[in-house]
């Protein structure tokens, strides 16, 4: 089995601190490349938001992995990312407080939505790549994965495994969505291999890839093999295994080992029990139980056909939006009568149906253009239909 280390941080100060006792344990530095050769850290920041919302890798996590290596003697250290579609990786950097990190290291950040690509074929199909990080293999370099612990509203979760979709051009990601994600995203980490994953466990939010409903965790763990990372992050955010068809169809391939179990994990520093007065991470509150069932309210409303996470992530939002305004509002939308996604361009959305982005565009029904249409769009457009302005 592979080994993941994990400690918990329940004082922000002690971050570095933590995450260098990680590092140190992992003897991290010893799975990278020559220290002259470039080394990308890969965090999370699929949306411009800030991480106490859930979503995107904090900055702080960021910084001390910086500061270690350049103490290890690597000068040539930049970020790479590629937020999702319709949102911009140069607004990201900055909302996220990595431009900040950059002036301070004199580092590099590479926005992928702008790179270039390279074409890698499998099983007699090209599957996309961004440059910069297919050529750091050839090139002696090192990745580092630092993805989010968190949930997500088509794929129950999102960690390593996941990250990497981030390093592929936009054009690709929706690609991956018409493909049904879970092959694509398992095929893309036999084509990417990281030297490990640092995992941001502090406040994931459990439920939506996009945040908004973080729970406190003072997680962070550290592996070589995502697989095994994945499967462990299915037990912390309480999600069955076999749910998440990504993990399984990666060990087949190679990528990992699945079935982390308790003895596959070495624990550092104090653990939840040990901590006077801290509260088990993770453990369920009243909110926590409110955002499951919105989001089982959102599953049982929409009908998703291969959407892109970025358009129903704003159709899930600009819901839980309403949600909050009054649940009444959502009473007249019968279950699946919100449709979204790729497939119904060809098989557009029957008579009675709302659609939500440019592929619903073909029905006899209500649509709303866009790709994606944005939050408030979305929500504009539902409030009107709520209250009968069609």
């Amino acid at each position: 089995m592979s080994t993941v280390w994990q400690i918990y941080n329940h004082n922000r100060k002690q971050l570095k601190n933590d995450l260098d006792l990680l590092l140190e344990a992992a003897h991290a530095v010893e799975w990278l490349g020559n220290r002259k050769a470039p080394l990308l850290l890969k965090p999370n920041l699929v949306v411009s938001k800030s991480a106490s919302e859930g979503a995107t890798t904090h900055p702080e996590i960021a910084e001390a992995v910086v500061e270690y290596f350049l103490d290890c003697g690597f000068s040539d250290i930049a970020v790479a990312e590629g937020s999702w579609v319709g949102d911009s990786t140069a607004r990201a950097f900055e909302v996220c407080g990595y431009t900040d990190i950059r002036k301070r290291y004199g580092i590099r950040l590479i926005d992928l939505q702008k790179d270039f690509f390279t074409e890698k074929a499998i099983n007699g199909d090209n599957y996309k790549i961004c440059s910069s990080i297919y050529d750091l293999a050839e090139n002696g370099g090192s990745l580092i994965n630092l993805p989010v612990l968190k949930g997500h509203g088509q794929t129950h979760i999102s960690c390593a495994l996941k990250n990497l979709k981030g390093c592929i051009p936009d054009s690709e990601k929706r690609r991956y969505h018409t493909l049904g994600v879970h092959g694509p995203v398992a095929l893309l980490n036999t084509m990417i291999k990281p030297a490990f994953a640092l995992v941001d466990g502090l406040n994931g939010d459990p439920y939506w890839e996009e945040g908004g409903s973080p729970e406190k965790r003072d997680i962070l763990l550290l592996g070589r093999d995502p697989v095994a990372i994945d499967s462990y992050a299915c037990s912390l955010l309480d999600v069955d295994e076999d749910s998440v068809d990504y993990i399984g169809m990666a060990e087949k391939l190679g990528v990992g080992t699945a079935g982390t179990s308790a003895s596959d994990i070495i624990h550092l520093g104090p653990r939840p029990g040990n901590v006077k007065g801290q509260k088990r991470p993770g453990s369920n509150s009243g909110s926590g139980k409110i955002a499951g069932e919105l989001k089982n309210l959102i599953d049982q409303l929409t009908e998703q056909r291969s959407a892109c996470s970025s358009c129903f992530g704003n159709l899930a939002g600009a819901l839980r939006d309403i949600y909050a305004e009054d649940p009444a509002l959502l009473g007249p939308f019968e279950k699946g009568s919100i449709c979204i996604g790729q497939e119904f361009r060809d098989n557009p959305p029957e008579s009675g149906k709302t659609g939500i982005g440019i592929c619903t565009a073909g029905g006899k029904g209500k649509f709303l253009r866009g790709c994606p249409p944005s939050k408030r769009a979305v929500y504009d457009f539902l409030k009107n239909d709520i209250s009968g302005g069609f």
